[in-house]
């Protein structure tokens, strides 16, 4: 019982630790309301997001480093003391015993007002090659800049255009991880002007590629600098919904539709004008209106036929 009861308080002094000094990132990120549930084996807190990006976010923010991948989810990781989630716009976070997958569904299916979304496209930029596992950060604003790359905060990187950033370390030819942070802007031209302002700060190393500016973070050599910031390459994805050309076949058969409709149509109109005109003569004859030289003339060829003479 005292275990157990251990288990439970360090669970809250954890949850409490978690807006102990954090709650203006958590606000930042989209916090709307959270929810912590106790079960035997383990206590399930969920952090619903605003959106999905805000869930994504939460989630690099809170796994461990030791974390290691789990297929509960597609953003899954576990240690030996937690398993945290990331489900469209909801972190769930499980302490104490790791669940199995069908307690896992079970607490998923609880979860209302899901929001869906496209995830922030930074994520398919950041480099793969050297990354250490679970050490990226999402920074989406002066909150999670000041939190995750301190460095870089007297440098206004443009948040309030629409400008998104990973922070994420490497391991590149040292023993020492090197911190980089890649952030993207809307267009090209925004990212030539911000990463100007970059390279005026002290001991960084910056590449600008496309609308993606990197920088490389101190300690540093040059040589690491340069291998990491090769790995940033900017390629355009272009798609192209053109209006594939119409059928020759419809156009045909709608002219040949319109040219029968438009015979229905004379033939109706010529033989009303016919019947019109029958009614009116046969009207005229009848009252007596009709004139002598509009009179038909009728020949009686009736009788006997003349012989002919032999």
């Amino acid at each position: 019982m005292s275990r157990s009861r251990g288990v439970i308080f360090g669970c809250l002094v954890a949850a409490l630790s978690l807006f102990a000094g954090d709650d203006a990132l958590w606000r930042e990120y989209g916090l709307v309301q959270t929810n912590t549930v106790k079960h035997p084996q383990f206590t399930v807190t969920t952090y619903q997001m605003k959106d999905a990006t805000g869930g994504l976010a939460a989630w690099e923010w809170q796994r461990s480093e030791h974390g290691r991948y789990c297929d509960f989810a597609a953003f899954c990781t576990a240690d030996d003391k937690r398993t945290i989630i990331n489900d469209e716009n909801y972190l769930i976070i499980f302490d104490g015993a790791r669940p199995s997958k069908a307690q896992v569904e079970a607490e998923l299916k609880t979860l209302g007002n899901k929001r869906s979304s496209s995830l922030p496209p930074i994520l398919t930029f950041l480099p793969r090659e050297g990354l250490t596992p679970n050490s990226a950060r999402y920074i989406l604003g002066p909150e999670s800049l000041k939190a995750f790359a301190p460095e870089l905060v007297s440098a206004n990187p443009g948040f309030e255009i629409a400008a998104e950033a990973q922070v994420a370390s490497y391991r590149v030819g040292g023993s020492t991880p090197v911190r980089m942070a890649l952030f993207s802007y809307p267009t090209p031209g925004m990212a030539r002007a911000h990463a100007a302002t970059f390279k005026s700060l002290p001991n960084v190393h910056v590449k600008r590629s496309g609308p993606l500016v990197a920088i490389v973070l101190s300690p540093v050599s040059d040589k690491q600098a340069d291998t990491l910031l090769s790995r940033v390459e900017y390629s355009a994805k272009i798609t192209l919904n053109e209006t594939p050309p119409p059928s020759p076949i419809k156009p045909l058969y709608q002219l040949l539709l319109n040219i029968a409709y438009l015979s229905l149509i004379l033939s109706g109109i010529c033989l009303l004008a016919g019947l019109m005109y029958a009614a009116m003569r046969i009207y005229r004859r009848r009252y007596g209106t009709l004139e002598a030289d509009e009179a038909m003339t009728i020949l009686h060829l009736a009788g006997e036929p003349t012989s002919r003479m032999p």
